[in-house]
């Protein structure tokens, strides 16, 4: 039954979630219907079944033929996928609290590395404010210590806040202390250091590959928030056996 309601979840709140990017962006309430992002025309409900009315449509808007971002079937498709993966992961037969925080979680981070990798943002409205609750919600329910939440939100932000003000604001802009911050509840300590290291080895790693392309030069703005948006995700599913896996080293 996980399984379904994991399915259900994931499609409807991909789409959701895709309105609310373009929403957000463009000022729209997220009450109303759903509109095409090209002609702004109100999309019949047959038009909005989340991947198949992209499959029908062929990817093209019915009204003015305008092309459906590709990212918009890539999370109606990635969310059902994650919730599913996630409910393997747990080995649970049921929806429990603990599962339905870590799909609350894996939205929020997909909310993350679609913005910010679209607009070059990170928003408070999907870093501070669920952070603040996420920490209550861990508390009650003895997932994290408060002890582990606060030393992990303290790292988190502070390691980019002095990144920001050694670089006077020019490497790091202050989503990504926000960001630190909802990383250090999410994780705790210390997982909040496996994710950190996860994303920049991952970031050096795709940031050398693209100059190696010509892709970008040493000037080139990165979408920081991608990187530790995805590590923060390997980390909640997989820090521990991570770290678990480097201490056999020491």
């Amino acid at each position: 039954m996980v399984f379904v309601i994991a399915i259900i979840a994931g499609l409807l709140l991909g789409s959701f979630l895709n309105a609310w990017v373009w929403r957000t962006r463009h000022m729209f309430a997220l009450s109303g219907r759903s509109v095409c992002p090209a002609c702004v025309r109100v999309i019949s409900w047959y038009d909005n079944i989340p991947i198949i009315s992209y499959i029908v449509l062929a990817g093209n808007c019915r009204h003015c033929s305008s092309r459906i971002p590709l990212s918009y079937v890539f999370v109606e498709a990635w969310l059902p996928l994650a919730f599913v993966g996630t409910a393997v992961l747990s080995d649970s037969s049921s929806l429990t609290a603990a599962l339905a925080f870590q799909w609350f979680i894996i939205f929020l981070l997909t909310f993350v590395f679609i913005y910010d990798a679209k607009y070059r943002l990170i928003l408070d409205r999907a870093t501070t404010i669920p952070a603040v609750i996420l920490f209550g919600a861990f508390w009650y329910l003895g997932i994290h210590t408060p002890q582990t939440m606060l030393i992990g939100a303290v790292v988190g932000a502070g390691f980019f806040w002095f990144q920001y003000v050694l670089s006077q604001g020019r490497w790091i802009g202050g989503g990504d202390m926000r960001l630190g911050f909802f990383m250090g509840v999410v994780l705790g300590w210390p997982l909040i250091l496996v994710a950190l290291f996860l994303a920049y080895i991952v970031g050096a790693a795709v940031g050398v590959g693209m100059l190696a392309l010509r892709k970008k030069d040493l000037q080139s703005a990165t979408p920081f928030g991608t990187y530790l948006s995805a590590a923060t995700l390997v980390t909640l599913l997989w820090g521990q056996r991570l770290l678990d896996w480097y201490m056999t080293f020491l």
